[in-house]
């Protein structure tokens, strides 16, 4: 039995270099330790805008029956794509370098060779009856064989427009359209970090885009963020090794100017929301819009594989297109509290010995909205989801950041003035050994 082990042992190595670090730099050692969790950790919430997981509005009309969707089926594009009898896509025109093998579950937009386009555009435009509420989701698929993310281009986009567009160099199509376009940029063209837009410098992302028809509206060199209406990064859309297509939603209400952009990107019906506003003016969006998809390489590219195009509309219980988000929130607010002090009642005369799992899930439900409204007021007045406590912590993040950076920029100066130091006391020795 060894007694006392470990008493007076040795120290490591580290311990020892501690032991002779002065003050100094155990002082220039910490500052580097406070900057290598800001790269790694900070920056982080300081990052592009991404997708996230929200609790919709409209989706949870959907999920209560509250709104009811209809498919128009003229607008539908699925496999097998083409009619046999005419040998033409069914419902909607293509053009382009559009590429389709027999039974195959997509048609391929663009390959992987540099310069081509494709594209698919509806017939037929959204009903006068329809097109004031609906939806349109697109499953596609972004993929090649190129590894670095940095070296694939150009990328795809979706389009409302009040004509079928003809071939251009906005993604494939002409720039001087006339409606909404939701682009998903692949490549970026802006060099260096742009400064004041969120997610501008990741990608692949996303830009949402209005026109009125002038042609040089949207601006490839610094793409389109002058002008975007909204915007988000996508990472993970290239290449997801899922089979599985990925997937977007668009849902537009035009009286109560609600337009949202969602993402399921690896098709595990896990949407995230990109944008959303209810501030749409009614006229970017046409009466009537056509659907289209388009994609577009240049000297860099990839696959944009295009499995499908389903658009409905959206209808509240009585069948009547929606107007108004907030009042079939009221309404489905009213009938769970008329519901809640039934079940109570039940519960007081002993009639039920417990309420229906179907209740306790509703409460929740109006329990997660009022949260997302409390969140979407904060951003609106703070610009933060956490409200007041939120811009607290983030005055004094900045207030962090700005003292982490003056700190650098005090040490560097220092290391710095030490090298200079110690360049000066070996010139002087070795002037001295020279006049022995």
């Amino acid at each position: 039995m060894d007694i006392g082990v470990g008493y007076g042992a040795q120290r490591g190595p580290m311990r020892r270099q501690l032991a002779r670090a002065g003050s100094k730099t155990k002082l220039v050692g910490g500052v580097l330790l406070l900057l290598f969790l800001w790269v790694f950790y900070g920056r982080k919430s300081r990052g592009a805008q991404e997708p996230v997981q929200e609790l919709n509005d409209v989706q949870s009309l959907i999920q209560e029956r509250e709104i009811r969707r209809e498919n128009i089926q003229y607008l539908n594009f699925r496999k097998p794509f083409v009619n046999p009898a005419t040998l033409s896509l069914i419902n909607y025109d293509n053009g382009g370098n559009m590429v389709m093998k027999k039974d195959s579950d997509y048609v391929r937009l663009v390959s992987e060779r540099p310069n081509s386009v494709g594209y698919v555009f509806s017939r037929l435009p959204i009903s006068l009856q329809d097109s004031d509420s609906f939806e349109a989701i697109v499953d596609f698929k972004i993929h090649g064989q190129q590894t670095r993310i940095s070296l694939i281009g150009d990328g795809m986009a979706f389009w409302l427009t009040s004509q079928p567009l003809s071939q251009g160099d906005m993604f494939g199509m002409q720039d001087d359209y006339q409606g909404l376009a939701v682009i998903l940029d692949t490549f970026k063209n802006t060099p260096g970090k742009m400064r004041g837009n969120r997610g501008a410098n990741s990608f692949p992302r996303v830009s949402i885009q209005s026109n009125n028809g002038f042609a040089g509206k949207y601006n490839k060199d610094d793409d389109g963020t002058a002008t975007e209406i909204g915007s988000c990064a996508l990472h993970r859309a290239y290449n997801t090794r899922m089979s599985a297509p990925s997937r977007m939603r668009v849902r537009y209400i035009r009286s109560s100017g609600y337009f949202s952009v969602e993402f399921d990107i690896l098709g595990n019906d896990n949407w995230k929301t990109c944008f959303s506003t209810t501030e749409l003016a009614a006229s970017l969006v046409p009466e009537t819009p056509y659907v289209g998809v388009s994609a577009e390489t240049g000297e860099l590219f990839h696959n944009v594989d295009l499995y499908g195009i389903e658009v409905n509309s959206l209808k509240d219980s009585a069948g009547r297109p929606v107007q108004s988000i907030d009042a079939l929130i009221d309404r489905l607010d009213d009938r769970i509290d008329a519901e809640s002090k039934q079940n109570e009642a039940r519960k007081r005369h002993r009639r039920y010995n417990k309420p229906k799992k179907t209740k306790g899930r509703r409460s929740a439900s109006r329990l997660r909205r009022s949260e997302e409204r409390a969140k979407r007021l904060n951003k609106e007045v703070y610009n933060d989801e956490r409200g007041a406590i939120g811009y607290f912590f983030n005055l004094l993040w900045r207030l962090f950041t700005y003292t982490l950076y003056t700190a650098m920029a005090v040490v560097l100066a220092y290391i710095g003035l030490l090298g200079y130091r110690v360049y000066r006391d070996k010139r002087k020795r070795r002037n001295q050994r020279g006049l022995l």
